[in-house]
C-alpha cells in the first residue's frame, strides 16, 4: 500500500481529534466551576488498609434526607460492590452516593481512591469524571 495515500486520512484524523478536544474544554468549562460558593464542603476520609484514617465523623441533619431512592438509578457499582460517587459542577467536589447525599470535598485523591464518607461512616470509590483546574 502507498504511505501517501495514508497521509491524507491520518492528517484529517489528527484534525478533527485535535479540534474536538478544543471545543470538548470550552464546553466543559461552561459546565464546570472552579470556584465553590461559600466554604467548601468537608473533605473526603482516606481509605487505610480497609479502615478509614483519622476518622472526623461529621453528624447528618435529619432535615437534609432527600427523598428515598432519588438517585439510585445514576449510581454505579465496582465489581466489589462499593459504589461510585456522582459528579458535580464544582472542581474538586463530588456527590456522595449514599443518603443524603452531600457533596464532598476529593482534593488530593486520586481515581478509583476508596474513601469513606464523613457524615454516613461508608466506603466508596473516587469515578472517572472529568474537572477542570
Amino acid at each position: 500500500m502507498n504511505p501517501r495515500r495514508l497521509l491524507l486520512p491520518f492528517m484529517a484524523a489528527i484534525t478533527a481529534v485535535s479540534l474536538s478536544s478544543c471545543i470538548f474544554q470550552q464546553i466543559a468549562s461552561n459546565f464546570i466551576r472552579d470556584e465553590y460558593p461559600g466554604e467548601r464542603p468537608p473533605h473526603v476520609i482516606a481509605d487505610a488498609e480497609g479502615k478509614p484514617a483519622s476518622a472526623n465523623w461529621i453528624k447528618v441533619n435529619p432535615y437534609d434526607l432527600p427523598p428515598s431512592g432519588h438517585l439510585d438509578g445514576r449510581i454505579e457499582y465496582a465489581e466489589d460492590g462499593l459504589p461510585f460517587a456522582l459528579p458535580c459542577e464544582f472542581s474538586n467536589v463530588l456527590v456522595s452516593p449514599y443518603e443524603p447525599h452531600y457533596q464532598l470535598d476529593y482534593t488530593n485523591s486520586k481515581v478509583g481512591d476508596k474513601v469513606w464518607d464523613p457524615y454516613t461512616k461508608k466506603a466508596f470509590y473516587i469515578p472517572r469524571f472529568m474537572t477542570i483546574n
